[in-house]
């Protein structure tokens, strides 16, 4: 079976490893995958048994790309080439709509997408249970977020971690890892973090990324204002992205990691803190919050601050859930494991192909 996945393609810095870690396990259970944005516009597509779209956002290149009319219409084109050949199409439902990019032609871009599918892979019951009514004709199936097992391990101790990092032994820490999106979830965790007080060290690598180099004086002295902010409140941040090998130090040396969105469908550092055996907080919204409560793990509601402090504090309680969350996400979140319920679904597409022809 030929699975093309239309992204960048692995060895680009921009590619996410969701993408790279099922491809590889799909090849260890016999897929020819392929990755990049040019095959989608040759007749070598048509080669391909599946077609499978993740993120529409990257279909131009960059995520914050002002789709055009022009654009928008030769996608469509594309779509009803590929359908009229037979092609089978899946989609990941990474968000309900763009998280920044407001963009029309963008959103008219994601309705295409979904109208075009035939299977629309879903995360968690909750988006799909929102949008299996609104799009009737395509298959909607539930496969969970994978574990990046092929690129992390784990291994680091929590105390080989905390000297790397240079955190006193003694400190408990909060892990939130990730881009910070918007000030109101920067607000919202300052908040936290000034109701538990100095007794926790929060660490967010993705707090502030704003860099001090810039020849506008007004962006330097803003720019200035808020580290020197943010540092004598106690948060850990940094102002450069974190590369894999660091990352896995983050995660080992906290004690609990708090996924800081307020408004989000999926959270890769689920399944990421899961695998690094740690217990997680997080909100009671999208597919997210069912998966911490199911776990047994802690949800707030993101416009309840006590509600949310209280989640932090029985989790920092309850550090030996850890354990279980590593064993849970050991047996049901696997590369392996999740590649092989997505094999099934493109193989059912295809048989169903075959008996419609």
């Amino acid at each position: 079976m030929k699975v093309y996945f239309v992204v960048k393609e692995p060895s680009e810095r921009t590619i996410n490893h969701f993408v790279s870690s099922l491809g590889n396990a799909l090849q260890k259970q016999g897929c020819e995958v392929a990755y990049g944005l040019k095959l989608l516009w040759t007749d070598e597509v048509l080669g391909y048994d599946i077609i499978h779209f993740q993120w529409p956002e990257g279909l131009f290149g960059l995520f914050g790309h002002q789709v055009t009319d022009e654009e928008l219409k030769r996608v469509n084109q594309r779509l009803i080439l590929l359908k009229e050949h037979g092609k089978k199409l899946f989609y990941t439902c990474h968000n309900l709509k763009p998280h920044t990019n407001k963009n029309e032609n963008l959103l008219h871009l994601y309705e295409l997408i979904y109208n075009n599918a035939d299977y629309i892979h879903h995360l968690g019951n909750y988006s799909c249970e929102q949008l299996k009514s609104k799009y009737p004709n395509a298959r909607h199936v539930v496969i969970p977020h994978h574990i990046y097992d092929d690129v992390y391990s784990f291994s680091i101790t929590r105390e080989e971690a905390r000297n790397r990092l240079n955190i006193p032994e003694n400190e408990r820490i909060v892990l939130s890892f990730g881009k910070f999106r918007n000030e109101r979830e920067r607000d919202f965790v300052l908040e936290m973090q000034q109701t538990l007080g100095r007794s926790v060290l929060f660490l967010m690598p993705g707090f502030y990324r704003e860099t001090l180099h810039t020849w506008n004086p007004k962006k330097l002295i803003t720019r200035l204002y808020h580290t020197i902010r943010y540092k004598l409140k106690g948060i850990r941040f940094c102002n450069e992205a974190i590369p894999d090998d660091l990352m896995q130090c983050y995660f080992c040396a906290a004690d609990v990691v708090l996924i800081q969105r307020l408004d989000i469908l999926n959270s890769g550092s689920l399944p990421m803190a899961f695998h690094a055996g740690k217990v997680v907080v997080g909100p009671d919204v999208g597919n997210v919050g069912p998966i911490l409560c199911d776990t047994g793990n802690f949800a707030f509601d993101p416009y309840d601050m006590r509600s949310a402090v209280s989640a932090l504090q029985n989790a920092l309680e309850a550090t030996s859930k850890g354990g279980e969350n590593k064993t849970y996400a050991t047996e049901h979140w696997s590369s392996e494991r999740i590649a092989a319920s997505l094999l099934k679904y493109y193989q059912q597409a295809l048989y169903r192909k075959h008996e419609t022809e």
